[in-house]
């Protein structure tokens, strides 16, 4: 009978011990949960801010610097500024859903809360953010042959030139942003996970 009871206070030790260690895990995958959910965060509102700024100064451009005045030059403008905005609601949505996963919910639930926000955000960079962006070159192309009314032929070559230039350049430093949010996103979908194992 006292071999039984030291067998079971053995025991009784051994799972507590584990149990602190797990505790102590927990921690360290909660601590490093919250900091990539709060680096994303930040990157989506730096995001918002660069379309914000990006849409105000094409909304006051074709307002005051070089009104359009011809339809197909007004259906441009308005692609691109639509596009604009379009995407800042989409990134303001991405922050309101990334702030609904909460960590101290079923662990099980956000886990998988975290993998369809996964989803979400793969489903924005993979379709819907190229579908703006060539919404808003389509635009951008349609008010070309208005300039060309306005302003010399090579100008208007130059303006063309430069906006693929910026496009590439923008695209690279773009992608390299997206690349780290999805691999943030990644890492904290396989931290949930390990909280769920």
């Amino acid at each position: 009978m006292s071999s039984d009871f030291k067998e079971l206070q053995s025991k009784w030790e051994s799972t507590k011990k584990n149990s602190e260690l797990s505790t102590t895990n927990f921690d360290d995958l909660y601590k490093k949960i919250k900091i990539k959910e709060k680096e994303n965060v930040f990157f989506y509102y730096s995001t918002i801010i660069i379309l914000l700024v990006t849409l105000i100064v094409i909304s006051i451009f074709f307002y005051y610097v070089a009104p359009v005045k011809e339809m197909l030059s007004r259906i441009g403008a308005g692609l691109m500024i639509l596009g604009l905005v379009f995407r800042i609601v989409i990134e303001i949505r991405s922050i309101h859903k990334a702030k609904q996963i909460n960590i101290l919910e079923t662990t099980l639930k956000t886990a998988d809360n975290a993998i369809k926000f996964h989803q979400f955000r793969k489903t924005i960079h993979q379709v819907i953010a190229p579908i703006i962006i060539g919404l808003y070159t389509i635009g951008f192309y349609m008010i070309t042959p208005e300039f060309s009314l306005y302003m010399k032929f090579w100008n208007v070559v130059l303006i063309d030139i430069s906006y693929v230039v910026i496009g590439l350049i923008l695209f690279f430093i773009i992608r390299k942003g997206v690349k780290k949010e999805m691999q943030k996103l990644t890492d904290i979908v396989k931290l949930k996970n390990e909280i769920t194992d």
